[in-house]
């Protein structure tokens, strides 16, 4: 009878693990987004600054406007023009990391939901056991299940922080992959744009570029989010800014076709790096997390060996 009361304790054990993390990181999240807003309206004040005609400006979108400043390639782009573009890229970008981060707020806060009362489970189940222990078991083995459990939480604890870390690691490579999949088609293009290609060849490219663009904005806040997971493992992050790959993409004294597909891989080379370190890293975790299971696995057989006896 202990050992079908144990199974059912260590299943919510689990999702105690689970709903501690989960509430640990809601809390910190929220400190985190009042950070960004207010550092989201700062960026807001200095692109409103860049241009009087802020309302005017604000209605084109960064891919119109990056095609405005790219028709006339043997003009000079003004000055006023790059800090603006430059300001609202970094606008772009900070708006989008507080959406994903709003969004994980949300998830976090429906998976909470669902663990609600697994606590109460587990009181009702420790009381059933604790009472059979009392009948039938002696000091040593008490003492002997006490630690034992205390051990298992610990690593179940630290098996659940791996998961999330792993979680937000694959969220990343997703993007990475996208990126990376939009580079290749628009370093294709561009290969066709020199050596013969036509406005519509044209089009596409940029099209693409655009793409990556976009992915670059999502990969510079899952990157945020994944080093914050590693933290929590103490394992070393990474870095990459995707406004710096943006800036590579488009921001050149001439436009050239040949300038923009070295551009473009250069940001390729640098995507790909990435996306082998965050693969490299997940991959760890994986491994950590398996060592983890055959840890807690070896140690629940121990803890249902003394219960067997008792």
């Amino acid at each position: 009878m202990l050992r079908e009361l144990n199974e059912k304790i260590n299943k919510v054990k689990d999702d105690l693990a689970s709903k501690e993390i989960l509430e640990k990181k809601l809390e910190k999240y929220k400190v985190q987004i009042e950070v960004d807003e207010n550092k989201l309206r700062e960026l807001g004040i200095s692109m409103k600054k860049e241009y009087k005609d802020v309302e005017k400006l604000e209605k084109l979108s960064l891919v119109n406007l990056i095609s405005t400043l790219m028709k006339n390639k043997e003009v000079k782009l003004e000055k006023e023009q790059r800090e603006y573009l430059m300001a609202k890229i970094k606008y772009d970008e900070h708006t989008n990391k507080v959406t994903l981060f709003k969004d994980n707020i949300e998830n976090i806060k429906a998976r909470l939901l669902s663990l609600r009362n697994c606590h109460i489970e587990y009181k009702e189940l420790l009381r059933k056991k604790i009472e059979l222990i009392k009948n039938f078991g002696d000091n040593y083995n008490k003492n002997k299940l006490e630690e034992l459990e205390h051990e298992i939480d610990r690593d179940l604890r630290n098996k659940k922080e791996i998961e999330e870390a792993e979680l937000a690691g694959r969220s990343l490579l997703r993007e990475v992959s996208n990126a990376e999949k939009s580079l290749n088609s628009a370093s294709n293009w561009g290969i066709y744009d020199i050596v013969g290609g036509d406005l519509i060849s044209s089009m596409i490219k940029h099209d693409k570029i655009n793409e990556a663009e976009s992915s670059f904005r999502n990969i510079t806040s899952l990157i945020t989010r994944f080093n914050k997971e590693l933290g929590d493992v103490s394992c070393e992050g990474i870095t990459m800014s995707g406004t710096t790959i943006a800036f590579d993409i488009f921001f050149d004294n001439i436009f050239t076709d040949f300038s923009v597909q070295s551009k473009i891989n250069k940001s390729l080379n640098n995507v790909v790096t990435l996306k082998g370190k965050v693969e490299g890293i997940i991959n760890k975790l994986v491994n950590q997390k398996k060592d983890l299971n055959t840890l807690i696995s070896r140690k629940r057989n121990e803890y249902n060996t003394i219960t067997d006896n008792i």
